[in-house]
């Protein structure tokens, strides 16, 4: 949103769940200082259809964005993938409804990147992951995409309005404001020594403000309309991450920068959630084409290594990180 404030020219409104809670409102009063005033807020909620719909009256384009996205894997997969389909086909209804000219729509990486060939490591936007081997979240985003196109593909031709979907990978980058998040609690527990090492993982990563400025793109270009983008600056192993961090930060602060066995994350794998989130992962790396996301959304990738070392300063200046007494 604040993004489109600043370099849209668009007026904005914007969706919370309650717009009576001034502890929930807060951050963003923060976050976009003098912007907030341009701000129209509304209430809306994923699995409240109608709501959905009101945000949407008397707007000409949508963007999408909410989808719920855990560092552990849920309870049952329902809790994300029931938010995510009946979000997304929630805004498309919408759309549909009141004459939206566009919708974009946050998928992910995670809908294209999982295959049953184990040789195959690069990927592009032609690929669908295969929900057959797929985790909940990798499930939820797969399936909350694919309603998005299937919706539109099943509209008369006439009643078709442009879609467009980019598809970030972990994003990373300057935090605005103290929220808890799932990104910046990775970096968190790097930095404050909450892991006992780090493991042998390449993440597909993408800055934040590249996202941001996607999703403006994705407005804007006519030539846009109908495609899906890769929003991958670079696939970063965990361990350069742990580096980085200890390079700037390792004076100051108990940064995790040494390995860990993969056996061990299997042992841990036992009691540990998250572990076993990962444990399938370690020591492969994958890559990602982006060649469309840099012709046609004009995307210039920020520099990933900058980019994060970025986003522990204002991790500790928003007090997300405790300030080291160091």
């Amino acid at each position: 949103c604040l993004h489109f404030l600043k370099h849209g020219g668009f007026k904005v409104r914007g969706t919370v769940r309650s717009t009576k809670n001034p502890a929930k409102l807060e951050p963003l009063v923060k976050a976009f200082g003098d912007h907030y005033a341009e701000l129209e807020l509304v209430e809306a909620d994923l699995l409240d259809e109608e709501s959905m719909h009101r945000a949407i009256e008397g707007c000409k384009y949508v963007v999408h964005t909410a989808s719920p996205f855990p560092v552990a894997a849920p309870k049952h997969e329902d809790e994300l993938i029931k938010p995510a389909v009946e979000g997304t086909l929630a805004a498309m209804r919408g759309a549909l409804k009141h004459g939206v000219t566009r919708v974009v729509i946050t998928s992910s990486v995670a809908s294209i990147y999982k295959s049953k060939d184990a040789k195959k490591t690069h990927f592009s936007v032609e690929d669908w992951t295969d929900l057959t081997i797929a985790s909940a979240y990798e499930k939820s985003k797969t399936m909350a995409e694919k309603a998005g196109w299937d919706f539109l593909a099943a509209l008369p031709e006439n009643e078709r309005f442009e879609f467009v979907t980019v598809n970030p990978g972990l994003v990373l980058g300057p935090n605005l404001n103290e929220c808890n998040f799932s990104s910046g609690d990775i970096i968190k527990r790097i930095m404050t020594g909450a892991m006992p090492g780090i493991p042998k993982l390449a993440f597909p990563v993408v800055d934040v403000r590249d996202v941001a400025n996607a999703h403006l793109q994705a407005i804007l270009r006519p030539e846009a309309a109908n495609q899906r983008f890769m929003l991958v600056a670079e696939t970063v192993w965990f361990g350069d991450i742990g580096n980085w961090l200890f390079e700037k930060w390792g004076k100051k602060y108990k940064v995790v920068h040494k390995g860990i066995p993969k056996c061990l994350v299997r042992l841990a794998c036992i009691w540990d959630a998250q572990a076993r989130t990962i444990v399938n992962h370690i020591g492969h790396a994958q890559t990602f084409d982006n060649a469309s996301t840099k012709a046609v959304l004009g995307i210039d990738f920020c520099n990933m290594k900058d980019s994060i070392c970025e986003m522990s300063e204002t991790l500790i200046e928003t007090g997300y990180i405790p300030k080291s007494k160091k």
